[in-house]
């Protein structure tokens, strides 16, 4: 993670990345100018076109390479694996873990699509890879309710549920918390396995964290600057 955005000892496509990445997720897409990230960055706005072709442009290719990411991320750790349980304890893992340690490009990634020209191709893009995404969720809910392993009255409204919970530790999750990665992790598949009502198993799949996507833009985490009590804090 990048400390000083004006390093210039640092490559600088990823100096503008990480600046948008922090802007985007803090201000928002839309409150965000080409001017502030050339001033987060210390370079000219010609500097700033020098690497990106325009602001869109940019949203896009974060959300791409995230998106990209996490789907092949889920897919290598998916393939060993056909029980509906299985794969939905790795969806649930990965998904959690992805936003706990990546929580300004996942909060890019998940609430900037708006910001997207409608029926741009980029647009087109981004939407086809969420949605190739989440057919892993769709498929693992709908084996699983087929094989009589999950009983579900809404696989929709489940699949929209569990997913809400794993982006939810973009918000919330902190490395010096109560519980590690790892628990939280394991509880929220609990959570999900008991909400789809599965029988329990001898053992169970367990999402491989270092198969995640890195994101070298990803800002430090400020909310190390948490005034809270430990105690206060999730």
């Amino acid at each position: 993670m990048i400390q000083d955005l004006t390093d210039r000892d640092t490559d600088a496509g990823v100096r503008i990345r990480t600046a948008a990445v922090l802007l985007f997720a803090r201000q928002g897409y839309a409150a965000t100018s080409i001017r502030d990230l050339g001033k987060a960055v210390n370079m000219t706005n010609a500097g700033i076109y020098h690497h990106v072709t325009s602001k869109e442009a940019l949203l896009a290719d974060l959300m791409r390479v995230a998106q990209r990411g996490l789907i092949d991320a889920t897919e290598r750790m998916l393939a060993p694996y056909r029980r509906p349980a299985d794969r939905l304890s790795l969806l649930i893992g990965s998904l959690t873990a992805v936003h706990a340690r990546s929580p300004m490009t996942t909060r890019v990634m998940d609430g900037e699509l708006r910001s997207l020209t409608p029926g741009s191709a980029a647009r087109d893009e981004i939407i086809g890879l969420r949605d190739a995404y989440e057919a892993h969720w769709k498929d693992a809910l709908a084996d699983g309710v087929a094989e009589g392993a999950f009983r579900v009255a809404d696989e929709r409204l489940t699949r929209l549920a569990l997913m809400s919970m794993c982006t939810g530790t973009s918000e919330w999750y902190r490395p010096d918390g109560r519980s590690s990665l790892e628990q939280v992790c394991a509880e929220f598949v609990a959570i999900g396995l008991a909400a789809v009502r599965a029988p329990a198993v001898a053992s169970l799949a367990t999402a491989d964290l270092s198969l995640l996507p890195d994101y070298p833009w990803e800002p430090l985490d400020d909310r190390d600057d948490d005034p809270r009590p430990d105690e206060a804090r999730r």
